[in-house]
């Protein structure tokens, strides 16, 4: 009897743990709150009724749908739900409802996190209401470095608030969040921002939130406070955060009274961050009231590890892609822009393409790679394609600039770089003006050819081998890529594929073999790489061949690694081998279990035929055994083994 009971008491445990109750709970204009609020008959009324009570995990929160429910919905860590077990938040019937919080924040969640809230309309007393809060906001400020987990915000729509529209945070040490979700939402005519994560300020060592992902979501209308410093009137902004993606997003119309003399506003964009991605995004007509920023991405203070890809930015008042690194941020350092499209950026205030602007703060703007983005310089922009804007000194490091196509029009730089001592690095790139000579802005000078620039500069040349064109690259209607509206679309944008005849195809370095920087899988049109017989220039990838040879050099017949000579050998043996394409190439040699055991090549090849020799010797110089081994050529297109043979 005894041991029955026991096995009862073990199962009902065991069931216990594994599943939670859950009580839905209906809210309706016809309820009252007198009423228990588990069916839409005995639904309570009011926001004052669900704020009374304690949730539990697993909960259900439901608004009638076509309803509008006045008041703020309030939180705190008694109403925590779990990531198994979340407390939802969100609408009953077909629709949504609306919560109407007037000049309070709509829904308040203190110290707590496990929350889902969807399908919801948040409305504010009027972003020109001065004493008005944010719209959904989600605080933590506990002791002891806590990331509070689980929060997902799906279909919901928040506007007509003073401050942010969606904003989540921490203000106690490391304190914050981690894996957030905010999706398919919508955050426009508020005052301050769109949507914010943040952290604590200055930073301290590692970052508050974790895991947030934001996608297909739209920020607009999003104006600013005049004379908020730093700045205000951003779209989507994240900072204070390890591991993050923006994708999918659309940011525009934001940031038009920003007057603060400190900063501007972008409309999408990262900083004091590690590891994030922003791609797959629209960001347009964002403008600044002081001709501070107004941009439409950026990479800002203290960014590591970030990238910017696949992206669609025109008609900003700023920068259509901003590097920045600004005084008392942490280190910036190995951030890359590839793949995205600039069109007719930095209205305002000697903006342009791309820009760059560091202080010398924990050593300036390190180890950054731009490479394959298609820049077109309108007569409007007030900047060129790539600017730095270094007042007076330079604090910019090791910046590596490839494959990359710069169009303006008439009169207009291609680049404008005042300061250079920090280590900048072109090649491979495509300068073309329409209508007028080129302008090479660097250091004091100005150039107005590409072999002008390169003869004075060092610049654009690689292993002694002249690299970049001077040349129409041939885009389908540069300047005409307007409005996609739609970010789930960014593929249909015509504007910037190469026509079949254009020389930019086939024409780029192999940034994997000559640089060993990995370009990703596809370009911006979501086309794989490589196609055809090598690398495109700019940011479309062609799959049509070219009909134009005339800028193609002459290529050798074979290309690759052929058999070597003697073989076997005793002494030394030769090894030939052939490339079509300027290139890096490694040649290494590898015994039988894979282990590579010498390097006989590893650099930037011009096109032709060479040879190079191995006398049977490893890294150390030491003599290796008799036997069987392969010597392996590799560039990112091409690999090949042969074997070795080698008698003592």
């Amino acid at each position: 009897m005894q041991l029955l009971l026991l096995i009862v008491i073990m199962i009902t445990i065991l069931f216990t743990g594994e599943t939670q109750s859950a009580t839905k709970y209906y809210v309706s204009p016809s309820g009252n709150d007198e009423n228990l609020g588990t069916s839409p008959e005995k639904a309570w009324q009011t926001i004052n009724k669900v704020n009374s009570i304690e949730f539990e995990p697993a909960d259900t929160i439901a608004f009638e749908a076509g309803h509008v429910f006045s008041g703020s919905l309030s939180f705190n860590s008694a109403d925590s739900g779990t990531s198994e077990f979340p407390v939802t938040v969100g609408s009953y019937g077909d629709g949504r409802a609306t919560i109407n919080s007037g000049n309070q924040t709509g829904l308040y969640a203190y110290n707590c996190a496990g929350f889902v809230i969807e399908n919801l309309v948040f409305i504010g007393s009027g972003r020109t209401d001065s004493s008005g809060k944010d719209g959904i906001s989600f605080y933590n400020n506990l002791v002891g470095d806590i990331r509070l987990d689980y929060i997902r915000i799906d279909n919901v729509e928040v506007s007509g608030y003073r401050k942010t529209g969606i904003i989540l945070g921490g203000w106690n040490g490391l304190s914050g969040f981690k894996n957030v979700r905010i999706t398919n939402s919508t955050a426009h005519d508020n005052g301050d921002k769109g949507i914010n994560i943040y952290g604590y300020w200055p930073p301290l060592q590692g970052w508050a939130n974790q895991d947030i992902y934001i996608g297909y979501c739209k920020a607009y209308n999003n104006p600013g406070i005049p004379d908020k410093s730093p700045h205000s009137g951003n779209g989507i902004m994240i900072s204070q955060t390890e591991g993050g993606v923006i994708e999918y997003c659309e940011a525009y119309e934001n940031g038009w009274l920003n007057s603060s003399n400190a900063g501007g506003p972008i409309g999408i964009w990262a900083w004091d961050a590690k590891d994030i991605v922003i791609q797959y995004c629209e960001s347009h007509h964002n403008k600044t009231n002081n001709n501070k920023d107004g941009g439409g991405f950026d990479l800002d203070g203290g960014c590591i590890n970030c990238i910017m890809q696949y992206n669609y930015s025109h008609d900003n008042h700023g920068a259509g892609y901003g590097i920045y690194q600004f005084d008392g941020a942490r280190e910036f350092k190995n951030n890359t822009v590839r793949y995205n499209i600039s069109e007719n950026d930095g209205l305002v205030g000697g903006y342009g393409g791309i820009n760059f602007w560091a202080t010398h703060s924990s050593g300036g703007i390190q180890d950054t790679r731009v490479y394959n983005n298609t820049i077109y310089v309108s007569s409007n922009t007030t900047g060129a394609g790539i600017v730095d804007f270094a007042f007076g000194a330079t604090y910019i490091y090791n910046t590596e600039i490839y494959n990359n196509i710069i169009v303006t029009a008439a009169s207009k730089k291609v680049l404008d770089i005042p300061q250079t001592a920090g280590g900048w690095y072109f090649n491979g790139n495509c300068y073309w003006t329409y209508g007028s000579n080129l302008q090479f802005r660097w250091d004091s000078n100005t150039y107005t050819s590409l072999g002008a620039w390169r003869e004075a500069t060092g610049q654009e040349k690689l292993d002694d081998v002249n690299s970049g064109f001077e040349i129409d690259p041939q885009l389908t209607d540069p300047g005409k890529g307007g409005t996609i509206g739609d970010h789930t679309k960014l593929n249909t944008l015509s504007a910037y594929c190469l026509l079949p005849s254009s020389p930019m195809i086939d024409s780029g370095i192999d940034l994997l073999s000559t640089f060993g920087i990995n370009p990703g899988s596809q370009d911006f049109y979501g086309t794989k790489i490589p196609q055809l017989n090598g690398i495109d220039i700019g940011a479309a990838e062609s799959e049509e061949a070219s009909s134009s040879s005339s800028h193609k050099p002459s290529l050798p017949d074979i290309f690759g690694l052929n058999y070597n000579y003697p073989n076997p050998f005793n002494a030394i043996t030769i090894i030939p081998y052939s490339l079509v394409f300027p290139s890096r190439l490694a040649i290494s040699i590898y015994n039988l279990t894979g282990e590579k055991i010498n390097q006989l090549a590893n650099s930037y090849h011009k096109v032709g035929d060479y040879t190079v020799s191995w006398d049977g010797r490893d890294h150390a110089g030491k003599s290796v055994a008799s036997g069987i081994y392969f010597c392996q050529m590799e560039t990112v297109a091409y690999k090949k083994a042969i074997k070795v043979a080698f008698l003592k």
